[in-house]
């Protein structure tokens, strides 16, 4: 639907996301708040699932917006701060964006960990700013505000969002799935299922399916999902850092590392099961021995004996003719004679030469 109006933007804001993203639904509860002014923020979700603008930095242009609607050569300020707000609209829609059986507020105690709450606000951003276009197109604002789809608009989060890029790009060259691919699978579930689709991404682009038994999958994706989380610790102190460059370069970094601290967790999980368990090496090495006993007994057999009827035995044995040097045993070398039938011992089996 064409929104045509401000209050049939705000009706359509979440049915638009859910069809950019491809979202299971989205969690809004069809009502819109406003933040409060003191605080230096565009919008929020409630965990009631109530989204909150800003009046002044977003419902006030959004309206303006609308009542101005297709008037050509806005001046390029002007055209910004409509798409600014129409990103926030976008943001906080992805926020509430959520998978089946699930809703955003399943994630509220997630949020409040430091590694989860950067995960989101990262992905979130990221996935808003990268599809903003779409998101106007679907909300047909281009006939509205003609040339706001070609304004400049200012991303946020600088300590958040270069982490998620990072971390995207990580598991994207490890899994072969596009970077974008990655970043919408891990925007549509709620904060506490990000980390786990990411880990989810790398134990199935890994070799590990063919490996780790059905029944031990759910071990492994929990070790690979603890493994990234503490490079994302720090995310949220960083903002207190002045220097934007700096943010974004340690933003980027800890994205970095928390994507080849699950690698390596992949990794080690793959040596681990490319090794046969204990009870398989035991029975290996009993096999082993039990083969080589009887070959190492007739050896030591043949050992025992003298060394002129070793070398009988051994002729007799392999048919050939007797050595001239073989000597005839005495009657004081022989064992006795008893009449009767006389079984014959089973012959052990000849060692291989």
């Amino acid at each position: 639907m064409k929104a045509t109006s401000y209050q049939e933007l705000m009706a359509e804001q979440a049915r638009a996301a859910v069809r950019v993203s491809g979202a299971h639904h989205s969690s809004w509860n069809g009502r819109v708040g406003a933040t409060d002014p003191k605080e230096k923020i565009r919008g929020s979700v409630s965990w009631d699932h109530t989204i909150n603008y800003s009046d002044r930095l977003v419902a006030a242009p959004l309206k303006d917006m609308f009542e101005n609607a297709r008037v050509y050569n806005q001046d390029a300020d002007t055209l910004r701060s409509y798409r600014e707000a129409i990103k926030t609209v976008h943001h906080e829609n992805t926020h509430a964006l959520a998978a089946e059986g699930t809703e955003h507020a399943d994630g509220k105690a997630a949020y409040q960990r430091l590694p989860e709450k950067a995960l989101e606000e990262g992905i979130t951003e990221v996935h808003s700013y990268d599809n903003l276009n779409e998101y106007i197109d679907e909300l047909g604002l281009e006939e509205i505000a003609p040339g706001i789809k070609s304004a400049e608009a200012r991303g946020s989060y600088d300590h958040y969002t270069p982490a998620a890029r990072r971390f995207t790009e990580g598991i994207s060259r490890e899994t072969g799935v596009e970077t974008s691919e990655v970043v919408r699978r891990l925007a549509v579930v709620n904060p506490e299922q990000k980390f786990r689709a990411a880990a989810e991404m790398l134990y199935e682009g890994s070799d590990l399916p063919g490996k780790v038994p059905a029944q031990e999958r759910g071990a492994a994706v929990q070790r690979i999902e603890t493994a990234m989380k503490p490079p994302m610790a720090g995310l949220k102190a960083l903002g207190e850092e002045p220097d934007r460059n700096t943010r974004r370069r340690e933003s980027a970094r800890a994205g970095d590392g928390a994507f080849r601290a699950g690698r390596a967790e992949v990794r080690a999980l793959s040596k681990e099961w490319g090794q046969p368990a204990p009870e398989t090496r035991v029975e290996r090495a009993v096999a082993a021995e039990q083969q080589a006993g009887p070959q190492t007994a007739d050896s030591a057999k043949q050992q025992e004996l003298p060394a002129d009827l070793a070398t009988a035995v051994h002729a007799s044995r392999s048919g050939s003719e007797p050595l001239t040097s073989a000597s005839r045993l005495g009657e004081d070398q022989m064992g006795s004679r008893r009449s009767g039938s006389q079984s014959t011992p089973e012959r052990t089996p000849e060692i291989q030469r």
